[in-house]
């Protein structure tokens, strides 16, 4: 029973690397299972589309809704009519763009001079003298001011609920949410 309630945050991270892994380091994830219901009491699940079939993300919902699928049976449950399911298994995803504050900044910039040999010449006593001489890198410190800007930040957000399909309660949710920004 607990082992195979276990196997439902597998479900989201599955579906979650699928998509939101494309160019980012860390997606956070998020899960919530009511511990008074039993899982295993769900045998067999069905998927249910939100999005009408002419809209732009219906496609997309649905090849996520395949992979979910793919995963649930993988995992033991058994996909069936809408009728006949125990439960039903829907998602909401969410993209878009922010934008985020950056505030003034002062950079330091450092860099050395290189070092060079020189040939000085002066007059002591009336005569000509040259001296030989290496003069040595030195570190010059520089500071730059960054002014304050906007970037750009695109944020996903995934989330994968599952319903009971008497009672229309929700049993687990689980939730997958990455910023990152352009550049």
């Amino acid at each position: 029973m607990a082992a195979r309630s276990g196997f439902l945050h597998q479900i989201l991270f599955l579906t979650a690397l699928a998509i939101l892994m494309q160019g980012c380091a860390m997606i956070e994830i998020r899960s919530l299972q009511k511990p008074h219901i039993n899982m295993a009491g769900y045998r067999t699940f069905t998927t249910l589309n939100q999005a009408k079939s002419g809209e732009e993300n219906y496609l997309r919902d649905e090849v996520l809704l395949d992979h979910t699928s793919d995963v649930m049976s993988e995992l033991g449950y058994l996909q069936s009519s809408p009728k006949k399911a125990q439960a039903r298994v829907t998602l909401v995803f969410n993209e878009g763009f922010k934008k985020v504050f950056i505030p003034p900044a002062t950079e330091p910039i450092i860099s050395y001079t290189e070092g060079e040999f020189t040939t000085v010449t002066g007059t002591v006593n009336g005569e000509t003298i040259h001296f030989f001489g290496y003069i040595p890198p030195m570190r010059v410190e520089r500071y730059v001011g960054i002014p304050a800007h906007e970037i750009d930040v695109y944020k996903l957000m995934l989330r994968i609920d599952i319903y009971d399909s008497r009672s229309l309660s929700k049993i687990w949710t689980g939730t997958a949410y990455k910023e990152s920004t352009q550049g």
